[in-house]
């Protein structure tokens, strides 16, 4: 998931709050934005429309999302660390005195052509809109540009939570700290708990996630790379205890025939010998000769499809299990008749 400007958090507000990387820089675009539509006055003698064109110009859309994320009251269904379940969690909003509701800063109308007064009115609108943003600012952030976020839950304990934000002088917005964390707020391997311990891939897992937190995108590469290679291993041990595996040869093939050969004997699932041929290629790339912006970039893919191996490695390893309980009990009404 990739955020470059403020606005691309629309929606998604309680990502930007508590599970955004800290220290990652998004920008505030204060550049003056314009929309544009028409109007129809008359018609004339050849019923042909007189058409009056309007331009908008406004704030940019990064300053209203910033506007919108700090005023208004917000009410998220999310995970509470000290709940342990999910439930509201509510924002109070933040009442800014005198701050101009509409967004419009000036409106140019015209009907044949654009003439040389629209320069004045796009010159007004960027002085206004500086303006704006500098009293804006006044408003949200502290004299040292801090910014912090005050959220509870609903729950009869109401738990606190916050969010501190530092605006860079050159408008960047940047998440410095938050409480609880990032990891304390991810719940989404609640499903994958016994799987996980079984594996004991929990340990390279939560490494992952804390060094994505703190923006090192190579070193969570690593650890994703590792829990690939356990998986493998993992299984390996397994075929070679039931003698199904020539040893020699799985040594000596590479990852992307380790696990073809290991497909074919019936001991990883489907899905990972589907995207064997890239996966471990990317996680490897990643770790050798990506940036740490492409690797943090492509980090989420590829934690979930980590995931997803390890879910269908569940549902086939309890399909197993069922089949060999279902095959004892037919064997036992088998020989009782």
């Amino acid at each position: 998931m990739q955020h470059e400007r403020l606005s691309d958090f629309s929606g998604k507000g309680f990502y930007l709050l508590f599970s955004f990387p800290l220290y990652t820089k998004i920008k505030i675009d204060t550049n003056v934005d314009t929309t544009e539509d028409t109007e129809i006055l008359d018609y004339n003698e050849d019923d042909i429309p007189n058409i009056l064109h309007h331009i908008h110009l406004l704030e940019n859309k990064d300053v209203r999302y910033l506007k919108t994320l700090v005023q208004e009251e917000k009410n998220f269904f999310h995970y509470c660390p000290f709940c342990k379940r999910e439930l509201p969690i509510t924002y109070k909003g933040c009442e800014l005195d005198n701050e101009p509701s509409d967004s419009t800063l000036t409106t140019y109308s015209h009907m044949f052509g654009m003439s040389e007064d629209f320069e004045e009115y796009h010159e007004y609108a960027i002085n206004d809109s500086a303006k704006r943003y500098e009293g804006l600012i006044e408003k949200i952030f502290d004299e040292n540009r801090v910014l912090q976020m005050n959220l509870e839950c609903t729950s009869k304990d109401k738990h606190k939570f916050y969010v501190i934000f530092q605006l860079t002088d050159d408008n960047y917005l940047m998440k410095t700290g938050q409480y609880p964390s990032i990891l304390d707020f991810d719940n989404s391997l609640k499903e994958y708990r016994k799987v996980l311990k079984d594996m004991d891939v929990t340990k390279e897992l939560t490494n992952a996630e804390i060094l994505k937190t703190h923006n090192m995108g190579v070193g969570a590469f690593l650890y994703l790379r590792r829990i690939f290679e356990k998986l493998i291993f993992e299984k390996f041990e397994q075929a070679k205890l039931e003698n199904n595996v020539d040893e020699h040869k799985f040594n000596e093939a590479d990852t992307k025939d380790k696990v073809k050969i290991l497909h074919e004997k019936g001991y990883v699932p489907n899905y990972l010998a589907e995207i064997n041929s890239f996966v471990y290629d990317i996680l490897s790339k990643g770790v050798h000769e990506l940036s740490e912006k492409e690797c943090k970039l492509h980090y989420d893919t590829l934690r979930k499809a980590i995931l997803l191996i390890l879910e269908e490695k569940m549902k086939m390893e309890q399909s197993e299990k069922s089949k060999k309980e279902t095959k004892n009990e037919l064997n036992k009404i088998h020989t009782k008749m």
